[in-house]
C-alpha cells in the first residue's frame, strides 16, 4: 500500500465481488478517499472476485480473512484519522466488526447496533421475524428446526427452506419442497440441519428490495426500491426495476421505519419484501450495505456518502429505469426469451449494471471472460442434454 492513510476516509471491508465493487464506485462519484481491505483475491474472474481490475482501485490490501482483516486494521490503527469509516460488504465482516465493537470504537465508525454483540442477534432470521410482527408486518408462517419437537408433519406444503443466520448461508442454500419426504431429504443433506427455517412458500410474483440509511441521530431515509421480477424461488434475477418512488411502492412505510429504529442499529441496510396476490411478506433486513445500493446512483442516490459523510438524501422526484447484469442476464438469449438483439438494446439502454460504471474501461476484460464463461457453460449443458 503506498496512499497516504491518513487522507483515507473510508474502509471498504470485504470480497472483491460487486457489493465492494458498487460501494467503490459510490465513494469514488463522491470523491471520497477510500483504501479496499480486500479479503482474498481481488483479480479472481473465476469467484466474481474482480475488484482489483477497477481503474478506481486504487488502494488495496490483501487479507485471508475477516479475522485477519481486523487484525490488520487494529495493527495500523494510529495510521487512520479518528472518525475513519469502515464500510461492511458482507455479513461475516459485519458480524466480526460487532465482536470487535470496543476494540474498534470510537476510533473507527461502522454500521453498529451497540456495544453489546446486539447485531449479531439482529441477524438470526427468527429474531428479524418476530420482531417485524410486533411492528404489523405481514410475515411468513415459519418453523424452525432447532424447536424442540420439530417435525416434517407440521409443515404446510409447499415450502421454502433457508438458513437460520445469514452469516452462514446464502441465497444458493434455498430450497423448495413439495412433500415431507423432499424435506426431510433437504435437511439430512444440510451440513447446518439444526440451523434452518421452514416458511410457507409464496408464488413470489415480485421480489422488492428496500435500500435505506439508518443515520446516528436516529433519522432514516429509504431513498430507493430495487423490484426483481420473475424471482426464482432461490432468489436469483438478472434484471431489475430501479425506482426512487417509495410512496408508491411501500405502504407500510412507517411501519417499517418504526421496525428499524426498534433494532438500535446505525448504518445502511436494505429490507427485503416477497408479494404475492399485491400483498407484501416480509424476508429479511440486511443490516449492511446491500450489494444493489449502487443502483440507484444514476437517480441521484448514493448510499455509501449518505452513510459515511452523515448526508441525507432527502426527496427525489419520481425516477424509474432498469438495471441489467451484463454477465448474467444473457441467459435471456440463452434460453430463448429474448433475441440477441432484443438483449443487446435492452443492456445499451439501461440506467445501471451490476459490475460495470460508464469510465471503468478495465472492467470490460475480466467481464468479457466471465460472459463468455457463462455462455460456454449453457452451450456444453445443452449439448449433454442433446446427446
Amino acid at each position: 500500500m503506498t496512499c497516504n492513510t491518513k487522507d483515507i476516509k473510508a474502509i471498504i471491508f470485504g470480497e472483491g465481488n460487486y457489493n465492494s465493487l458498487g460501494v467503490l464506485h459510490q465513494l469514488h462519484a463522491a470523491q471520497i478517499p477510500s483504501l479496499v481491505l480486500n479479503i482474498g483475491d481481488p483479480r479472481s474472474v473465476s469467484k466474481g472476485n474482480i475488484i482489483g481490475y477497477s481503474k478506481k482501485c486504487r488502494n488495496i490490501v490483501k487479507v485471508n480473512s475477516a479475522e485477519e482483516g481486523v487484525s490488520w486494521i487494529l495493527a495500523n490503527i494510529q495510521e487512520f484519522e479518528k472518525g475513519t469509516v469502515i464500510y461492511p460488504t458482507s455479513d461475516e465482516v459485519i458480524k466480526i466488526l460487532d465482536q470487535n465493537f470496543k476494540d474498534l470504537y470510537p476510533h473507527f465508525l461502522f454500521p453498529n447496533a451497540g456495544p453489546n454483540g446486539h447485531l449479531s442477534k439482529l441477524l438470526n432470521k427468527n429474531f428479524q421475524t418476530e420482531l417485524a410482527t410486533t411492528h404489523g408486518l405481514r410475515t411468513i408462517k415459519s418453523i424452525y428446526t432447532d424447536v424442540v419437537g420439530f417435525n416434517t408433519a407440521y409443515v404446510e406444503y409447499p415450502c421454502m427452506v433457508k438458513t437460520l443466520n445469514s452469516t452462514v448461508g446464502n441465497k444458493g442454500d434455498m430450497a423448495v419442497c413439495e412433500s415431507p419426504e423432499q424435506l426431510a431429504k433437504i435437511i439430512a443433506e444440510s451440513p447446518r440441519k439444526d440451523k434452518l427455517i421452514i416458511q410457507k412458500y409464496i408464488r413470489n410474483e415480485a421480489d422488492m428490495l428496500f435500500l435505506g440509511i439508518s443515520y446516528p441521530n436516529g433519522e432514516i431515509e429509504i431513498p430507493a426500491v430495487v423490484i426483481k421480477p420473475g424471482v426464482s424461488p432461490i432468489g436469483e434475477y438478472s434484471h431489475a426495476l430501479i425506482s426512487t418512488d417509495i410512496n408508491r411502492h411501500l405502504e407500510e412505510k412507517n411501519q417499517v421505519i418504526e421496525f428499524v429504529k426498534s433494532t438500535h442499529y446505525t448504518g445502511p441496510f436494505s429490507i427485503e419484501f416477497g408479494t404475492e396476490n399485491g400483498k407484501k411478506y416480509f424476508f429479511e433486513i440486511n443490516l449492511r450495505n446491500d450489494g444493489t445500493s449502487h443502483y440507484p446512483l444514476k437517480a441521484g442516490v448514493n448510499i455509501a456518502e449518505a452513510y459515511i459523510l452523515d448526508k441525507r438524501i432527502g426527496a427525489k422526484k419520481s425516477i424509474e429505469y432498469e438495471m441489467i447484469d451484463e454477465v448474467g442476464d444473457i441467459r435471456r438469449v440463452l434460453y430463448h426469451e429474448l433475441t440477441f438483439f432484443q438483449w443487446l438494446k435492452s443492456l445499451i439502454k439501461a440506467g445501471s449494471y451490476k459490475w460495470y460504471v460508464p469510465g471503468d474501461y478495465t472492467l470490460l476484460f475480466p467481464l468479457t471472460r466471465m460472459l463468455l464463461k457463462r455462455i460456454a457453460a449453457k452451450l456444453i449443458t445443452s449439448s449433454i442434454i442433446d446427446d
